[in-house]
């Protein structure tokens, strides 16, 4: 018999597990919204903390590019100095070397300085002058000064230290004649150099001419006996004038100070400061908006300069990186929304959800894919494939859906991009986008604006399996900074190339002085190691010129003054200053040019520079009775000169690091006669600088052959 109360319980917990149900039915319809909000919430602060992040980040690359600035400045100035007093040491060393200077040796020393890399606003001699020389004195001033002399006028003292000679003129800092004896400033200093035997500098002191002038700075050198030791007589002060303007010209345009506040306070022994930059003998009272952000203690020979720098908001980033926080921020709001919304929909229905999912990833994919570098697909009709943001950042584009299916010529360059050279660019691009089997790796481009920047271009055909041509990749790899380190590199380079060549000068003038008869006469035996000693000044003198040639070309600071050359009347002077070489070597020279041959477009001394390298390597590899050639003709819109020689020609495995700097070769192993490796280089930088190419071909035992190729003489628009 059936119970009938079974049906009520079996409806009773029906109506339970219904009732159970609801509650989590009803869950899972809002489950989008709660995955929604958290989402929106978690997105959100992920877009706060990262737009914190970079503006942090940017505040810190802010600060650390103005430290990098004030070390550069410090350095260069603390460069400066010694380049500077290098002049003193040469005039030192000159006048204790001489017994009796006149006006015209000292004329004639220092303006061999001054050619060098004058950096001093003059040069002096302050002549310690006794009793008994009191007369004769009084006639070589008299002399010099076209008027009446009286040495004694202001009272007779046991010694008197005048001016006896200034180069040039000292802007009434130091005069010709004064006598510095009793003066308050100047002979306390000369005491102190004298007892402490080295280079004593004045406190900044105004122009005596103008007190509003740049501050200057007068550095006394104690001049001792010829035997130069610590019981030798005072004879005198080597005196050297320098404006404080002078000194921070250099360094202050090589590191792009631009507008950054800066100043230069000299501290006197107890620590109290005197702004002479740049108001000349200012009181330092001037106040920035933002106050002294940074400090660095300069040390001239015992005398603490201190430049202070204010430092401007946003120092050192570019306006995409000062904006990029503010972009992220609007990016990633924008962004949270949509995700937000493909979350709801993502969890409403499987296959939205799928499809949104799909999306997402492969957005996600393309953000991973991207890289700082500039990339650039074109396919073999030469239409843009694909771009990636970095490129369409990089040349000016708005964004790289705007790029896709444009013609190349159309997506080399937008709007806003300046080149350093934009002729030369573009014709470059044509000619690699012309030959499809061309590969190049690290070509530099300078972008002069809207920012300075380097980029180093590297491009490759793609093919297929069939080796069909399908298009090209460009790349292109910001290499601003490490140009900046190689730019450093080749200064160090260039500094200690012109700290040798001071020494140098005055060593070889030294030399020639003595061999003029200057010290008196000299023996046979003497005179020919004099000569041999100048020779290899000279030598090294050259090889001295080359780094710095090599530093100024690596640097960019090379002038060209191009025009039309007559590459034929250049060839036909080179040649025949040349004939006693090969016949020294018993070589026969054919020279064979066209009658009317068209001029270059170039630097003439250059041009004689490179084929003179040419020439003269030629001469030193190719063995005796052999023959050298040279030959010109006109291809295109260039003009070719050919260097053909029979020597010893070079390898396969060496030719691609011929032009390299210190590459030097030998079929013997011996390093070649007068020989640094660093000619081929200087000569294939100057062709490239002035927009030619140069070429090897050899044969290893059959010669070589450089080929230089240079642009006709067409001036550019």
């Amino acid at each position: 018999m059936a119970n009938p109360a079974l049906p009520n319980i079996k409806e009773s917990l029906s109506s339970k597990s219904e009732a159970k149900q609801l509650p989590e039915r009803h869950l899972l319809k809002r489950l989008p919204t709660f995955a929604a909000a958290a989402t929106l919430a978690m997105l959100l602060a992920m877009t706060l903390a990262t737009a914190i992040t970079i503006r942090s980040v940017n505040s810190a690359r802010s600060d650390d590019r103005f430290d990098e600035l004030i070390h550069s400045v410090s350095t260069e100035l603390g460069s400066e100095f010694q380049k500077s007093l290098s002049e003193l040491a040469a005039i030192k060393g000159f006048l204790e070397a001489t017994d009796s200077v006149t006006r015209t040796q000292f004329n004639t020393f220092a303006g061999a300085l001054e050619k060098e890399n004058w950096s001093l606003q003059a040069l002096g001699y302050v002549k310690k002058v006794e009793p008994d020389e009191v007369e004769s004195f009084n006639r070589l001033m008299s002399e010099q000064l076209f008027e009446s002399y009286d040495l004694q006028s202001k009272g007779k003292h046991s010694n008197y230290y005048p001016v006896a000679f200034t180069y040039p003129e000292s802007l009434g800092i130091l005069n010709p004649g004064e006598d510095l004896s009793q003066h308050p400033r100047y002979m306390p200093l000369m005491i102190q150099a004298e007892a402490d035997r080295r280079l004593i500098p004045s406190a900044p002191v105004p122009s005596a001419s103008n007190p509003h002038d740049q501050a200057a700075v007068v550095v006394f050198t104690p001049i001792f006996d010829a035997n130069g030791n610590d019981s030798g007589e005072i004879r005198g002060y080597g005196t050297g004038v320098y404006r404080v303007a002078d000194f921070l010209a250099g360094p202050v345009e090589r590191s792009g100070l631009g507008e950054v506040e800066f100043r230069v306070v000299a501290l006197d022994e107890k620590g109290v400061g005197q702004e002479i930059f740049p108001i000349p003998n200012g009181e330092t009272d001037q106040t920035w908006d933002r106050g002294i952000s940074r400090t660095s203690n300069l040390d001239f020979e015992g005398r603490i300069w201190q430049l202070q720098f204010s430092k401007p908001v946003g120092f050192g980033l570019t306006e995409l990186e000062s904006r990029l926080w503010m972009i992220v921020l609007a990016g990633g709001t924008i962004i949270t929304g949509l995700a937000t919304v493909s979350m709801y929909s993502l969890i409403s229905s499987r296959q939205t959800a799928q499809s949104d999912l799909s999306l997402m990833t492969n957005r996600m994919n393309t953000l991973l894919d991207s890289a700082k570098e500039a990339i650039l697909l074109v396919g073999s009709d030469d239409t843009v494939v694909w771009a990636n943001q970095a490129y369409t950042s990089a040349f000016g584009f708005m964004n790289p859906e705007s790029l896709v299916g444009q013609t190349w010529e159309h997506a080399r360059v937008g709007a806003g991009v300046k080149f350093e050279n934009r002729r030369k660019y573009l014709g470059r691009l044509r000619q690699i986008n012309k030959n499809h089997g061309l590969s190049v790796t690290a070509e530099d481009v300078h972008i002069t604006g809207p920012e300075k920047r380097i980029l180093s271009l590297t491009s490759s055909p793609s093919t297929n399996d069939e080796n069909e041509y399908l298009g090209r990749l460009w790349v292109f790899r910001d290499v601003t900074q490490e140009r900046a380190v190689d730019r450093s590199k080749n200064e160090f380079v260039s500094m200690v190339s012109h700290e040798l060549r001071t020494p140098l000068t005055s060593m070889t003038g030294f030399i020639e002085l003595v061999l003029d008869g200057a010290g008196g006469d000299i023996n046979q035996n003497t005179q020919r190691l004099l000569y041999k000693a100048y020779s290899n000044g000279m030598r090294l003198n050259r090889l001295v010129s080359d780094l710095l040639d090599i530093s100024r070309l690596e640097s960019g600071n090379l002038a060209l003054e191009l025009g039309e050359v007559s590459i034929q009347s250049l060839l036909m002077e080179l040649t025949e200053a040349m004939t006693p070489q090969f016949e020294e070597k018993q070589l026969k020279l054919k020279v064979k040019l066209p009658d009317k041959l068209r001029a270059a477009w170039a630097d003439r001394e250059r041009c004689a520079q490179i084929f003179n390298n040419l020439l003269t390597n030629a001469v030193r590899y190719t063995p005796e009775q052999g023959s050298v050639t040279v030959k010109a003709k006109t291809v295109g819109d260039t003009l070719e000169v050919a260097v053909v020689d029979t020597g010893l020609g070079i390898g396969t495995e060496h030719q691609a690091r011929i032009f390299d700097k210190f590459v030097r070769l030998s079929s013997n192993g011996k390093r070649p006669a007068g020989s640094t490796g660093l000619g081929l280089a200087i000569t294939k930088s100057l062709v490239e600088a002035q927009g030619g190419s140069i070429r090897l071909e050899s044969t290893p035992g059959e010669g070589s052959t450089f080929t230089v190729s240079l642009p006709l003489a067409e001036r550019p628009e």
